[in-house]
């Protein structure tokens, strides 16, 4: 192994790192999926992504609340609390 080999090998576990520490800040926040109104029961689909919700959303990484492509405007709205 080079040391170009290993270096490239840091880059892809800081990159990986790095998705973790946005998705933990996004779940901190208020933002998952799974506590979305729109979330279909199979939880892998929603009203924004009727067939397969994204995985950067799924995983928590892209924070719904913003626009992301193809959402037809729909974006993350917590489940209504139940009393």
């Amino acid at each position: 192994m080079s040391i170009k080999d290993v270096i490239r090998s840091w880059d892809q576990e800081e990159g990986i790192m790095d998705r973790q520490i946005v998705a933990m800040k996004n779940e901190q926040s208020g933002f998952d999926c799974q506590k979305c109104k729109h979330i279909h029961e199979d939880t892998i689909s929603c009203d924004a992504f009727p067939d397969v919700i994204p995985s950067e959303i799924n995983n928590n990484v892209f924070d719904h609340r913003k626009p992301f492509p193809g959402d037809n405007g729909i974006m993350f709205e917590p489940k209504d609390k139940q009393v």
